[in-house]
């Protein structure tokens, strides 16, 4: 498969970003870490989780899929331009938004990856091209890792 990220970038990533979390006979919960920054206070680092729950295969069809922002990781990624004011209790609906399903969902991991959507490199997690593109990087390597399975 011609992946959107590199070969180099995906061995690595997949050793030191992914994890599973949950094995059954049916799916696998597989973690991804991301490394974020913030844009707009000189990018602070931040980390989030993309979670991607998955079929086994031969079908290997997403389940469900959600980013989560660890509470100690929260107040740092408030300052992503797109959290309202920085208020903790609008904060929160933000931080909440990310936990609902991704638009992907139902959908075969090797389409989804494969799919031609505006993408865009910044460390934030702000608008749909850069959550896209962070979904790309986790979705990207699960599938490789898959691979050295089969």
């Amino acid at each position: 498969m011609k992946y959107p990220v590199a070969e180099s970038a995906l061995i690595k990533w997949s050793t030191e970003r992914l994890q599973k979390i949950e094995l059954s006979d049916t799916e696998i919960h597989y973690r991804y870490r991301l490394d974020g920054s913030t844009c707009s206070n000189g990018g602070m680092e931040f980390k989030a989780y993309l979670h991607a729950r998955i079929s086994t295969a031969p079908h290997s069809i997403i389940q469900k899929a959600w980013i989560e922002i660890p509470k100690e990781d929260q107040v740092t990624a408030a300052h992503m331009c797109r959290c309202p004011n920085r208020n903790p209790k609008e904060a929160q609906s933000f931080f909440e938004d990310f936990k609902e399903d991704a638009f992907f969902s139902g959908e075969s991991l090797t389409e989804t990856i494969l799919m031609d959507i505006p993408l865009n490199h910044a460390g934030c997690l702000c608008y749909k091209p850069m959550v896209d593109q962070k979904w790309k990087m986790a979705l990207s390597t699960i599938h490789y890792d898959r691979q050295l399975l089969d």
